[in-house]
């Protein structure tokens, strides 16, 4: 017979909202830790073409490396999320149980699937740069660049194409050997010099020069929680000169004491590119915007370079995205609209670069190459 105590109805209601409360706070359990490994992860995200990295942040922002426009995201159940794309169309991703990985619903053709990469170290992007700064390290070196206790990547996946590229632009800087004493330039690009201030690099702007955005340099070859970018425009009809090209961005690259280390010049949509004679070096797939991590995705366009002299201690990383699948016979170029300067068989671009990078950067490129191989984590 069963005790009246057991059956009585407000012993078995008190039990019922015991159980109800554990399992509340069991999901709620799952659910918190679900966006902290979310959030505080660094994940892959591959579709189709695309392969590059992303970010949940704890506000609902989905950063992508390469794009400057950023999704919203929002949790749907314990280990599924609504992505809310800027065009406006929306996709379920679930995520494996043990959130090692995670995949787009569904069987469409370039759905989206993922892994997750390195920890972060910080909540958001905007804090990397005051939680760096924040930390205890000694005063500002006056020749040499700073950066982060932990600026080596460590157990971060990235791809072969990307090493091999940095690595080749890399040695292009230092004469062709890694171990190459170090020269420190005087003069990155004009009169922007080495380890400038940044304010005072951008004060030397044209008037009606604005600012774009600015962030942290996020390609996982690079040194880690170290490099910012500050993005300027110009506009209005007025454009950068350089050498017989004309461009619209500029981006100053700066270490942790917000001191210029390097510089970037974009057009995003060039009418013409000169390139200096007799032309392109060649064709180095596939990647042509470092700084932003943007690279060919089609067979039907190709990625030309030329690496020129810029002084001490600094060259010129020229590249673009050409919308033909070869550069074509240099027969069929013709002379550019500089002295000294051709132009290929067609002005059909997607994007023209001028990316100075400087000797002391590229030797911590090379360690980063270095580094990476010797742990395995360069994926195809």
């Amino acid at each position: 017979m069963s005790s009246p105590v057991f059956s009585h109805p407000c012993f078995l209601s008190l039990i019922t909202c015991l159980l109800m409360g554990f399992s509340a706070a069991a999901r709620a359990q799952n659910a918190s830790r679900f966006i902290q490994d979310l959030t505080g992860h660094i994940w892959s995200w591959k579709a189709g073409i695309t392969d590059t990295q992303v970010i949940f942040e704890p506000d609902g922002t989905l950063l992508m490396k390469g794009s400057s426009q950023p999704s919203r995201w929002q949790q749907t159940n314990s280990t599924s999320v609504k992505v809310l794309q800027p065009n406006e169309k929306s996709l379920e991703l679930t995520f494996a149980q043990d959130l090692m990985t995670f995949a787009q619903n569904g069987n469409a053709e370039g759905a989206v699937k993922g892994q997750r990469l390195g920890q972060r170290t910080v909540t958001s992007p905007s804090q990397a740069r005051p939680a760096a700064a924040a930390a205890v390290r000694p005063p500002p070196h006056p020749t040499q660049m700073s950066l982060s206790a932990d600026w080596l990547p460590l157990n971060v996946h990235t791809r072969k194409v990307l090493l091999n590229s940095i690595e080749f632009y890399s040695l292009e800087v230092l004469g062709g050997k890694r171990d190459a004493p170090e020269v420190l330039p005087d003069t990155v690009w004009a009169g922007v010099k080495w380890l400038m201030p940044v304010k005072e690099a951008i004060a030397m702007l044209p008037r009606g020069a604005r600012r774009q955005r600015e962030f942290d340099v996020m390609n996982l070859a690079f040194p880690q929680h170290s490099l910012h970018v500050h993005m300027w425009a110009v506009e209005g009809g007025q454009a950068i000169q350089d050498r017989c090209n004309q461009f619209k961005y500029i981006s100053f690259i700066t270490d942790l004491d917000e001191r210029v280390v390097g510089l970037q010049l974009v057009n995003p949509s060039p009418k013409y590119v000169n390139w200096e004679s007799p032309g392109p070096e060649g064709v180095r797939e596939p990647y042509y915007n470092f700084i932003e991590d943007r690279y060919n995705g089609s067979t039907r366009n190709c990625v030309p370079y030329q690496v020129r002299e810029a002084g001490r201690g600094v060259k010129l990383i020229k590249t673009a995205l050409y919308k033909q699948p070869d550069l074509g016979l240099p027969r069929w170029w013709r002379p550019g609209h500089c002295p000294g300067y051709t132009q290929l068989a067609t002005d059909e671009y997607g994007e023209s670069v001028h990316w100075y990078l400087t000797a002391p950067l590229a030797k911590k490129l090379l360690e980063i190459v270095d580094a990476m191989r010797r742990q395995g984590l360069d994926d195809k």
